[in-house]
């Protein structure tokens, strides 16, 4: 189930057993585990609750056991497993964890497909996935959060705010807070308000700067990486997050050039689905051939860089200028 389904199930009542929770969305899961903590009895939460970081799976097991005080369910949250998070030997405790105990295990990311834990989660109906929030989702999120603390937000802001910031959310609730504060109790917010409060994401600048080169502007695109570089985002960084941009679309035009359809294909890949639908957009301008050039070229700038050959600023600008962006249809 997605974190949609999990938070309606909360509601409609806290359910008994164990849940895996993994995904690349990290705030989201928090608030599931605040949403759930929030339906016990707050002067009883001390008593039916517990929160362990590398417990032994029988430590685990006696936690899981011990019954709920004046309600109806106890809740354990497991942030990490102990001895290298070796999560196959506790499979056997998730299993028999009791109807009166609500076990949420929290893996940072997502698991790796051959993983036996989410084998079993999958199987078994409790695997709970968190993606990152599509960009209506984060404005509908926004809209709201910012309208419970008396500021108006209207659409055209709120996707215009979620441009800027991008899509992970703790760098929204971040920003949102500090717009809120900005514009104060009862303000609307403004463009402006946006462009003089608002942090933009470093890898929303990515996007936008090689946006520009994909769309025929490579003069603007090398002022983009030029100001990404004076604001202390270092070249291999850069050049890091885009082959794994362009490996991400080879997968895509991949499929493509397989005459497969983009929802299969973006099923298939693993990652954020809305990601993976974007990249899909962006592979139709390319072939296999070029973003291979593109990934090889772009994976040697650390070791231009170790190597003495040439700073890794100036060999991601050659890079960058090298490809002939214009053949692209705008």
């Amino acid at each position: 189930m997605n974190h949609s389904e999990f938070f309606k199930l909360i509601r409609n009542g806290l359910p008994g057993g164990t849940f895996i929770l993994h995904g690349e969305e990290e705030y989201v899961k928090s608030q599931a585990v605040r949403l759930a903590l929030g339906m016990i009895d707050e002067d009883l939460r001390p008593f039916n609750s517990a929160n362990l970081a590398k417990p032994t799976v029988q430590d685990l097991a006696e936690c899981c056991e011990v019954l709920p005080v004046f309600a109806e369910k106890r809740i354990v949250t497991v942030t990490e497993l102990a001895d290298g998070g070796d999560a196959s030997k506790y499979i056997e405790c998730f299993k028999n964890v009791p109807d009166e105990t609500l076990l949420l295990v929290l893996f940072k990311g997502k698991l790796a497909q051959n993983s036996s834990v989410l084998k079993y989660a999958s199987q078994n109906g409790r695997e709970v996935v968190f993606d990152r929030l599509a960009p209506n989702e984060c404005a509908a999120w926004s809209i709201k959060h910012m309208g419970e603390r008396g500021v108006l937000l209207n659409r055209d802001m709120a996707q215009l705010l979620v441009r800027v910031v991008g899509t992970d959310m703790a760098n929204l609730v971040s920003e949102t807070d500090k717009l809120i504060d900005f514009v104060g109790e009862g303000g609307t917010v403004s463009a402006q308000d946006i462009d003089l409060c608002v942090r933009t994401a470093v890898d929303v600048r990515i996007f936008d700067m090689l946006d520009l080169f994909t769309y025929g502007k490579p003069g603007d695109g090398i002022t983009a990486l030029h100001a990404l570089i004076d604001e202390g985002n270092e070249p291999i960084s850069i050049s890091s997050f885009l082959v794994s941009r362009f490996k991400l679309m080879l997968e895509a035009r991949r499929g493509i050039d397989a005459g497969r359809q983009k929802r299969d294909v973006a099923n298939a890949m693993e990652g954020n689905r809305y990601a993976n639908e974007k990249a899909f957009d962006a592979a139709k301008r390319f072939t296999q051939k070029e973003l291979l050039g593109l990934i090889a070229d772009l994976s040697d700038t650390a070791f231009m860089k170790i190597s003495g050959t040439m700073k890794d600023e100036k060999y991601l600008e050659l890079v960058l200028l090298k490809h002939d962006w214009r053949q692209f249809p705008v």
